[in-house]
């Protein structure tokens, strides 16, 4: 390098004039030059970093967000264990009702008000509610759903002016058509009304022959009945 630049000199020391201011110009350049490409290099550079870092995507930009693949396995994989159960639930149902015991319109009785009694009927037996309440209920198609509540832990719910469901409880006098009533043992409702239709819960229940939806629903503790309701189930 030392040489080349001796030479450069010695060369300088012989040109002309104009040739030297020529020698310069070139060297400006080329030193210009080299700067343009450094600046170029290095905007290209900052645009290629600016580029490669990922702003976080809003759900209102319109940007399609990616969802990890093995997530949307895991939830597809949870939505058919969830059918599977709900499938083998119902097999379950249906080969549990095939054995059990169904109940006879003429046995749906809780209290000596039968399914579909009068409200008449019930005024008849039991003379005027000590509290009446009414709410609309979309399980009726927004009709009227009137309780009547009674001493002795007894009450019962009226659509139309039909009974539609009668409830007992804690310790309550009254019992069923068969004589099942607060306090019975289990053993002595299996005997009376044979192997329930289901069994949900602390509930042992009994469908009406015509309708899955009606019939007995005797909740259970401590291996005694605590409360029956007669009627719409809700099921």
């Amino acid at each position: 390098m030392g040489k080349i630049t001796e030479l450069i000199w010695a060369d300088d020391r012989k040109m002309l004039p104009r040739e030297r201011e020529s020698l310069n110009m070139r060297m400006c350049a080329a030193v210009v030059g080299i700067a343009v490409i450094l600046g170029v290099t290095v905007s290209v550079v900052a645009d290629m970093n600016r580029s490669a870092v990922t702003e976080p995507q809003s759900l209102d930009s319109g940007k399609r967000v990616i969802i990890a693949r093995d997530s949307v396995e895991k939830t597809l994989s949870a939505d058919d264990a969830a059918k599977r159960e709900a499938l083998l639930l119902r097999h379950h149902r249906m080969e549990e009702q095939k054995s059990a015991t169904r109940i006879a319109r003429e046995e749906l009785l809780l209290g000596d008000i039968a399914y579909g009694a009068t409200e008449a009927d019930v005024r008849a037996r039991y003379g005027s509610p000590f509290e009446m309440e009414s709410e609309r209920s979309m399980r009726y198609a927004g009709k009227e759903v009137v309780e009547y509540a009674y001493t002795d832990n007894f009450s019962l719910e009226l659509v139309d002016g039909l009974v539609r469901l009668v409830k007992i409880s804690e310790r309550s006098a009254l019992s069923s058509g068969r004589g099942v009533r607060i306090g019975t043992p289990v053993e002595e409702l299996r005997r009376v009304y044979g192997e329930p239709s289901m069994v949900y819960g602390e509930d042992y229940i009994y469908f009406f022959e015509e309708d899955p939806t009606v019939g007995f629903a005797f909740e259970i503790k401590h291996g005694c009945v605590e409360e029956i309701k007669m009627g719409d189930l809700g099921l």
